[in-house]
């Protein structure tokens, strides 16, 4: 893949690699990758984590399980292998040795809505995007479409009132040959 920026968007690398966001979501859950954010809770994929996803992708196009793909990159060294859980670890984070506080419980709260608020903002401007890519695309098919019609109905009206036009001036003629010949007759 040609890197051509220090940073992408989400919208960004999803398009140069031909892959939907939600696919990069599901690689960054899948494999633990850390994706930085801004200042606005915006993901941003570095050079290097576009090439990891790249061949992520790459991989993925080729058959492999997931599974297999967490191997090949742990063995490469491009992801870190989780450290092992200890009996003290699990002990730790089932019951936690000091009771929370208020005040811990409060900061828990207000960390969890940042990061709820930020990872909203991110879906909901994701969502907008695609939604206006997706009206835009239907406006144009949508135009074209009417046009389309507009032009085989006005060759259809073109063609009924030449026949239109036809019939009166047949019927015009019929009329005239009918009063010279009544005027003859009389």
């Amino acid at each position: 893949m040609d890197i051509i920026k220090d940073r992408y968007t989400i919208t960004e690398l999803s398009e140069q690699l031909s892959v939907t966001d939600h696919t990069l979501r599901y690689y960054e859950k899948e494999f633990r990758i850390p994706v930085p954010k801004d200042e606005r809770g915006r993901r941003y994929y570095t050079s290097e984590l576009a090439n990891l996803m790249y061949q992520i992708k790459n991989m993925r196009n080729e058959g492999l399980e997931i599974k297999a793909i967490k191997r090949i990159l742990h063995d490469e060294n491009l992801l870190p292998y989780p450290p092992p859980l200890t009996p003290d670890d699990y002990v730790t984070s089932v019951a936690p040795a000091k009771p929370a506080t208020p005040v811990d419980i409060r900061q828990f709260f207000e960390e969890f809505k940042n990061e709820l608020t930020a990872s909203v903002a991110s879906e909901v401007s994701s969502a907008r995007e695609y939604l206006s890519r997706e009206i835009n695309k239907t406006k144009l098919e949508l135009g074209a479409c009417v046009e389309n019609n507009f032009r085989k109905f006005d060759s259809k009206l073109d063609k009924h009132f030449s026949e239109v036009d036809r019939l009166l001036t047949d019927w015009r003629e019929k009329k005239k040959k009918n009063i010279f010949q009544r005027i003859f007759k009389k």
